[in-house]
């Protein structure tokens, strides 16, 4: 394994599980744009060795089987790794456009080689148990994804967590490729509705992709309003059989993490309660009510029944990391958070924005 980008999220997660599975992996090389916090983190991981520059890593560990994707900007490093026929592992976004994610994955078809996007509250054991109750409902009216994470965009916790080392060499500063790119096929947008945009990929297309999980079909209309400074969305769905979801998005100064998703059905309601990823171990929740059918003589109705379902606490990171190890040690296997899922959700996030720019 190569791993590309040394920053909190490396630190902090994947490093981390990488080592506490070394049975099946051995990083054996690292990299980033700064050199010094290349080499810091090789040697607090006692990895062999450190680069400054993706290319260079490539051309001088020929042997690696798969690379992991780090970085601020996924695209390029995935493209790269894909040209060299290693398998990639990336953290999501896959890409902040249609045309990037269509020239991802169709690399990945190209050169034979599996691409896996970072969603991993797709491997807790809560949610992955809430995706199935939302299944047995037998008939879906209404959803509600809703999503307020604190400050600095719910990531007010992780100095609380630990200690992440930052660059301390000069490195140049460079414009935000992304913005531009969005911009290019996107099309004439405010600051604000930028923010809503870049907002959209970054935490919220983890509830996208929950969601998309359970109704993966395409909705016939969209609506969607945001505030004037682009940091809060609601958006409504409506689908061509009646289904609607309601989709709620904000940041608030209120030090407080909020994730869900509930559906009421004909026959039940499932609420999908998901903790909070950076916390460790900490399992999601899925709550169940329905009534229970009449008892007894002159009973008209039977009892309201709620039921509360805990996941393991086994590490949704880690969890996801040993899948993508299955899925290249065995071909018949593909990621579960696939590139062409990935394309998925970005049809429908940008769809969602598109809706928010006619409603300022």
């Amino acid at each position: 394994m190569g791993v590309v980008g040394c920053g909190m999220i490396a630190q902090l997660v994947h490093l981390p599980y990488l080592a506490a599975l070394s049975d099946r992996f051995d990083v054996v090389a690292v990299c980033d744009r700064s050199f010094e916090l290349a080499r810091s983190v090789a040697e607090r991981f006692r990895v062999p060795a450190a680069y400054a520059d993706l290319e260079d890593m490539l051309a001088k560990t020929p042997d690696l089987d798969a690379v992991v994707v780090l970085t601020l900007d996924h695209v390029q490093p995935v493209l790269a790794a894909l040209e060299r026929g290693k398998h990639v592992f990336t953290e999501k976004p896959l890409g902040y456009t249609l045309a990037e994610t269509e020239r991802v994955v169709g690399a990945a078809a190209r050169t034979g080689r599996k691409v896996m996007v970072g969603y991993m509250k797709r491997y807790d054991s809560g949610v992955r148990r809430g995706l199935e109750e939302i299944a047995r409902i037998a008939r879906p009216v209404m959803a509600r994804v809703h999503l307020v994470v604190g400050p600095d965009y719910g990531n007010w916790i992780i100095p609380e967590l630990g200690t992440v080392t930052r660059a301390q060499d000069p490195v140049p500063a460079r414009p935000d490729p992304r913005r531009g790119r969005v911009l290019e096929e996107f099309g004439e947008a405010s600051p604000e509705l930028l923010e809503t945009y870049m907002d959209m990929f970054g935490v919220w297309s983890h509830d996208i992709n929950v969601y998309r999980a359970a109704f993966p079909a395409e909705p016939a209309s969209i609506k969607a309003h945001r505030s004037p400074d682009g940091r809060t969305l609601t958006a409504t769905l409506q689908y061509a059989d009646g289904f609607q979801c309601v989709f709620q998005g904000a940041s608030t100064s209120v030090h407080r993490f909020e994730e869900s998703l509930t559906v009421w059905g004909k026959d039940r309601t499932v609420t999908l309660d998901i903790s909070n990823p950076f916390l460790p171990n900490t399992p999601s929740t899925v709550r169940i009510w329905r009534d229970e059918p009449p008892t007894g003589p002159g009973s008209s109705r039977g009892a309201a029944s709620e039921q509360t379902v805990t996941g393991s606490h086994e590490e949704a990171f880690k969890a996801q990391l040993a899948h993508f190890h299955e899925c290249v040690t065995t071909p018949s296997t593909p990621p579960l958070t696939s590139a062409d899922e990935a394309l998925q959700d970005t049809r429908l996030m940008i769809d969602i924005v598109r809706a928010a720019a006619e409603r300022p």
